[in-house]
């Protein structure tokens, strides 16, 4: 069964869901597949690590994102797939770029040679103001932990420091995304070496809970879209 992620409706920002938590919540076991619903701070903490797999609904997709509104409906999300090369019949590298819906089908679009902006800049306009997902990744590579600096000087691996299994995405209209301030941004995400901040590092799980709990709240503030 595919692990489903219920977005509300008035969730933007990042997402991080972590495995084998102690305190995490049991999936609901739906038809469709296994349910888990956001947070307001967008930290989702899962009891065990479920096997994924299909469901009916999903033939395809081991992951899903659903948006539910206010009236309890639900829009399954696309996701942004990140630039890849592709070759043409002369073997000429062509970047691109994609959305996936949940069936499994990718719209492919180029990327245009412009030196600046965002790499999702060739998205169709209509696109752009679209929300859907962007950056689905593991983040295997962060660490939760005191033992950080040994990570990060190659010491310990994360293995080594029992760094649980975890995913990250971000939930966002394009549109919106490209002038969100750097808080709004996971570490490692959009935040800059001037910022003082090591990436993609957190001391703790509770440094990341309490860095989301401020932007869950500094988002109502300053009115984030």
């Amino acid at each position: 069964m595919p692990l489903i992620y219920v977005i509300p409706e008035s969730y933007v920002g990042p997402v991080v869901a972590l495995f084998d938590q102690p305190d995490g919540v049991e999936p609901v076991h739906t038809q469709d597949g296994l349910e888990v619903r956001v947070p307001e701070n967008g930290i989702v903490k899962i009891r065990g690590n479920p096997k994924l797999g299909h469901s009916r609904a999903f033939p395809k997709s081991t992951v899903v994102f659903e948006r539910e509104k206010g009236d309890g409906s639900r829009e399954v999300l696309q996701e942004a797939i990140d630039p890849w090369q592709d070759y043409d019949q002369n073997d000429n590298p062509h970047w691109k770029v994609g959305i996936r819906d949940a069936q499994g089908n990718l719209r492919t679009i180029a990327v245009s040679d412009q030196k600046q902006g965002f790499v999702f800049d060739d998205f169709p306009d209509a696109d752009k103001n679209k929300v859907m997902i962007f950056w689905h990744e593991s983040c295997q590579d962060r660490v939760f932990g005191p033992e950080s600096e040994a990570y990060l000087a190659g010491e310990k691996s994360a293995e080594d420091l029992h760094v649980p299994p975890c995913g990250e995405f971000v939930v966002g209209a394009f549109n919106h995304i490209r002038d969100w301030p750097e808080w709004m941004f996971l570490r490692g995400k959009g935040k800059q070496e001037k910022s003082g901040i090591r990436n993609p590092t957190y001391s703790s799980i509770q440094e990341l809970v309490d860095e989301a709990n401020a932007r869950a709240a500094r988002k109502k503030t300053e009115d984030i879209e």
